[in-house]
């Protein structure tokens, strides 16, 4: 079976409501990952900085343009099993500050974008590395 890698970079988004930015997955053929909850972003690509990578996914997938604050002091590995492949994730994440308000859904892998209070995060069934992150974010307040 053949092995694939790649790097992923996620924004953990803030809006002036005091509220962070939920996407559900779509993904039927990872039923690990489909209708669970993440954090926007995506795939790393050739000659992008992780910036750049989360600047132009967090526009494309929600419409949204955001203020880079600081990274999570953590990066977070993980394999999934895909139906003809493995493939090994490394996730990174940024604390964001929304620039503007104009929230759209535009991208085939997500089921919905939900804006949430702090003290619901534990609500939600998320993705297993983004589950890291909500819980170093809960536990060490992480926020500046």
């Amino acid at each position: 079976m053949e092995k694939k890698s790649k790097l992923v970079v996620l924004g953990l988004v803030e809006n002036q409501n005091h509220e962070y930015l939920l996407s559900q997955r779509y993904d039927p053929d990872v039923p690990e990952a489909h209708l669970k909850w993440d954090l926007p972003g995506g795939t790393n690509e050739f000659g992008e900085s992780l910036e750049e990578t989360l600047e132009r996914e967090m526009l494309e997938e929600t419409g949204l343009k955001i203020a880079i604050i600081k990274m999570f002091p953590k990066s977070i590995s993980h394999l999934w099993n895909h139906k003809d492949f493995k493939q090994h994730a490394i996730v990174v994440c940024y604390y964001c500050k929304m620039l503007d308000v104009t929230l759209h859904l535009n991208d085939h892998k997500i089921q919905d974008l939900k804006w949430v209070q702090f003290s619901e995060l534990d609500m939600y069934d998320f993705l297993p590395t983004t589950k890291c992150f909500i819980e170093i974010l809960v536990k060490n307040n992480f926020l500046p």
